[in-house]
C-alpha cells in the first residue's frame, strides 16, 4: 500500500499546534505500519522541513518535493484548481492533515483533517490578510472533493455541519493526543529549566500564541485583580509563554496599565524540549481561549499533573471533561476567582491533578494513529 501525505505544515519554524499534530501523527503511523510505503509531500523552492527530517530514517519513507514557491501554487490552486497533486504523486490514498491550497483531481481517495473553523465562526479574531487567505482557499471546494473528513473534536464536527453543510456520514471524529513526554517529573529533572528561565517558586502559567483569540489580556486583568484583592498571594507570579501572533501588542498594552506588573513574567516562545518541565513547575495552567478545535495545552498540562483553568466553550469542555475549573472566557473576575481557588485550596489542586492525569491517559498518538489507519483502509 502506498500512502501520500501532505506535510507542508512541517515547514513551520516552530513545533507547535498543527505542525506538531502533523509530525506526531505521521511518526505514529510510520512506526505502527512499516509495511506501508509512505510518501511525504511538500512544496518549496529551497526550504526543507528541518525539524522533521528524521521521519525518513526508515527505508519505506521518502520525501517528495515540488520545487515551486507556495505563493505560486496557491495562486494557481485558487484560480484554476491546478496542478493536481494526486496526479503528480501516485498513491492508493492521500492524507491531508490540514487544509491548504490542495488541487485534487478527485480520482484518488483522499482524507482531510479539519482542526477548527474559527475563521468562519469568529472572523473578528483574524487579520484581513488571514481572512483573504481563507477566502482564497475555497474550502467548500476542497471539502467537496475529498472522500472523508476527520474532525479533531465533536465541536469541530458541529461547525463542519453548521457552517459548511458537510453531511454527518462524511465526518469521523478522531481526537488529538498528548505526547508521552508530558508526565509528572521529579525535582532533579526540573531544576535546569527552572534556572534557565529564572522561574519563581510559585506561578500560574499562561501558554498560548499572543493573539486576541487566546484571551491573554483578560488573563492579565484577572491576575492583577487577584493580587489587588489578595495581597497575601503576591509571592505568586503569572508566567506568560508563547509566540507572537496577530495584534500581539494588545496584551502588552494591558500589562503596562496594571498595578502588579512586576508579578508578570514574559518568556516568549518556548522550545518543545522545555515544555514538560515548565508545566511541572507551574501551580496551574490558565487557558481561557475564546475558541479551540481541541486545546492541546489543556491536555498537556493535565498529563503533567497540573491543575487547569479553561473556558466552558467550543471543544475545551470535551478535552477537560470535568477535570478542570471551567469559566466564562469573557469574565476576568471569573478567571480571577478560579486562580484564587487553586492557589488557596491544596485539596482541590490535588483532586484536579489526579482527575486530569486520568483523563489524559485516555489520549495517545498510538490510539489516534490506529483510528486514522482504520479510516485509511476503508
Amino acid at each position: 500500500m502506498r500512502i501520500a501525505v501532505d506535510v507542508r505544515p512541517l515547514l513551520a519554524r516552530q513545533i507547535s499546534g498543527i505542525p506538531e499534530y502533523t509530525g506526531r501523527l505521521i511518526e505514529a503511523l510510520i512506526k505502527a505500519h512499516p509495511e506501508v510505503e509512505w510518501v511525504l509531500f511538500y512544496s518549496s523552492w529551497k526550504k526543507k522541513p528541518n525539524n522533521w527530517l528524521h521521519l525518513t530514517d526508515r527505508p519505506n519513507v521518502s520525501w517528495q518535493q515540488l520545487k515551486m514557491p507556495n505563493k505560486l501554487i496557491n495562486t494557481f490552486a485558487s484560480l484554476f484548481n491546478r496542478p493536481f497533486i494526486d496526479k503528480q504523486i501516485q498513491a492508493d490514498v492521500w492524507l491531508l492533515p490540514h487544509f491548504n491550497f490542495t488541487p485534487l483531481s478527485g480520482r484518488t481517495p483522499t482524507i482531510l483533517t479539519i482542526h477548527d473553523l474559527s475563521f468562519l465562526r469568529q472572523p473578528e479574531f483574524f487579520s484581513w490578510r488571514q481572512r483573504l487567505w481563507h477566502f482564497s482557499l475555497k474550502l467548500n471546494r476542497l471539502v467537496g472533493r475529498v472522500d472523508k473528513i476527520v474532525a479533531i473534536s465533536e465541536s469541530t464536527k458541529r461547525d463542519l455541519r453548521e457552517l459548511l453543510g458537510v453531511p454527518e456520514d462524511k465526518i469521523d471524529v478522531i481526537y488529538s493526543a498528548v505526547d508521552e513526554q508530558f508526565k509528572p517529573l521529579n525535582k532533579t529533572e526540573l531544576l535546569p529549566v527552572k534556572d534557565k528561565y529564572k522561574l519563581p517558586e510559585r506561578f500560574i502559567l499562561s501558554l498560548a500564541t499572543f493573539e486576541p483569540r487566546k484571551n491573554l489580556a483578560t488573563v492579565i486583568e484577572g491576575f492583577d485583580s487577584l493580587l489587588n484583592r489578595r495581597p497575601d498571594l503576591k509571592d505568586c507570579q503569572l508566567v506568560i509563554a508563547g509566540g507572537q501572533g496577530w495584534r500581539h501588542g494588545r496584551a502588552k498594552a494591558v500589562w503596562k496599565k496594571v498595578t502588579n506588573q512586576k508579578n508578570i513574567k514574559w518568556l516568549g516562545y518556548l522550545p518543545a524540549a522545555d515544555l514538560p518541565a515548565v508545566y511541572n513547575l507551574a501551580s496551574a495552567l490558565v487557558y481561557p481561549s475564546f475558541y479551540e478545535g481541541f486545546g492541546l495545552p489543556v491536555l498537556e498540562a493535565m498529563a503533567s499533573g497540573v491543575p487547569v483553568i479553561t473556558s466552558s466553550v467550543t471543544a475545551l469542555p470535551e478535552v477537560a471533561d470535568r477535570a478542570a475549573l471551567m469559566i466564562d472566557p469573557a469574565d476576568s473576575q471569573a478567571i480571577s476567582r478560579a486562580m484564587e481557588q487553586l492557589l488557596s485550596d491544596e485539596i482541590l489542586r490535588k483532586e484536579l491533578s489526579l482527575a486530569g492525569q486520568k483523563i489524559a491517559s485516555k489520549f495517545s498518538w498510538q490510539k489516534t494513529a490506529e483510528a486514522y489507519w482504520q479510516l485509511l483502509q476503508r
